[in-house]
């Protein structure tokens, strides 16, 4: 049996990555909301600044201790948690190290902290579509399972999911990795473990999913993505006509710098960059819209995904430097119709394979 390096792949890797980059947003969106809304008070006095980022620090180490010391899913989303957090009020004051002048509002540091998230949002990605298949996951994972029981957290659910998984490690063709994988299954489907189960919470069962589908309908849902797609494509008409008048004058373009401590580019071509990406997003989204009320719905979502996320990658960096964290807002709004779009193109993979029944006659 092959033994990777690192060790197996932890069973709900994707759940504490999750839980990592989300606390990371918050923190950093939260902290710089604080400050602006505060007029950025420092801690201390007499020469002496407790900056947030130690409070960071310390939040780190303990993400790092806390399953060093503890065992179960407890301890691991606390760590994911606090690793989140801590990670967000470490690199929330980046601008100060990367200038010889310690500039926390240093213009590139926002570009930087969102590049960070992104960066973390590919990986989460990737664990998730990847699947912890071998031998050594499922064996690992029913080793996470026992202990889950042990603590009381393991759902009927849980456990038939790992015993399904270990399917592959009873097949192999090791005969002691075969006989230890049937030893587990036999223990996970064992009376004792039995009575340990507990019964799964309201989004294990469905309940989240249902609620969703009953208070947005497809048909309601369809018609949030053609007004989100068409209000981009509205905007991008927008800044096409900006972008001409920008073009049109001869005059070189003044970009006006906003009173307070922020630094904001004033190089105009940054301007001219983002409204040119506006247009492409724009363009593409509109002609998204069009394919989606004509039927072929399909294509239109990947089409809008692909601007959407386009958007959120390349436009988000762009936006992020020109207007620095004003530039929330319509990340989030980006984030909402990327997920309107991807459930949408959910519930139509759901709905095309629905059997097809015969008229009666």
């Amino acid at each position: 049996m092959r033994r990777p390096w690192l060790g197996a792949r932890r069973d709900r890797a994707e759940l504490y990555l999750f839980v990592t980059i989300a606390a990371f947003a918050i923190t950093v969106a939260g902290v710089r909301w604080y400050l602006q809304l505060t007029g950025f008070p420092k801690v201390g006095g007499g020469g002496l600044h407790v900056a947030h980022m130690l409070w960071g620090g310390l939040l780190l180490v303990v993400a790092a201790v806390l399953p060093l010391l503890f065992v179960g899913r407890r301890a691991l989303l606390l760590s994911a948690l606090a690793a989140g957090v801590g990670a967000g009020l470490f690199i929330d004051e980046v601008g100060k190290f990367i200038t010889e002048s310690n500039d926390y509002f240093f213009a590139p540091a926002a570009p930087l902290i969102y590049g960070t998230l992104l960066l973390l949002v590919v990986v989460w990605l990737v664990v998730r579509r990847s699947h912890a298949d071998s031998a050594t996951d499922a064996m690992q994972a029913a080793v996470d399972a026992l202990r889950d029981g042990v603590d009381g957290r393991l759902t009927r659910m849980d456990r038939d999911r790992v015993v399904e998984g270990l399917a592959p490690a009873r097949a192999a063709d090791d005969p002691e990795v075969a006989r230890l994988a049937e030893r587990q299954a036999s223990l996970l489907t064992s009376p004792e473990i039995d009575a340990l189960l507990v019964p799964p919470g309201w989004v294990a069962r469905g309940g989240a999913r249902a609620l969703l589908d009953r208070i947005l309908p497809r048909r309601l849902e369809k018609a949030l993505v053609v007004l989100g797609l068409a209000w981009t494509a509205l905007l991008a008409a927008f800044a096409s006509f900006l972008l001409l008048a920008i073009l049109w004058v001869g005059d070189p373009l003044e970009v006006p710098v906003s009173p307070g401590p922020i630094e904001f580019p004033t190089e105009p071509i940054w301007a001219i960059l983002v409204l040119a990406l506006g247009v492409l997003v724009g363009f593409a989204c509109g002609v998204a819209a069009v394919l989606i009320v004509r039927g072929r719905e399909q294509k239109g979502v990947r089409i809008a995904v692909g601007a959407t996320l386009l958007n959120l990658v390349a436009g988000g960096l762009l936006t992020f430097y020109v207007v620095q964290f004003g530039a929330v807002a319509s990340t989030l709004e980006h984030l909402v119709l990327l997920a309107l779009l991807l459930d949408y193109d959910r519930r139509l993979d759901a709905f095309q394979s629905l059997p097809v029944t015969a008229p009666e006659l």
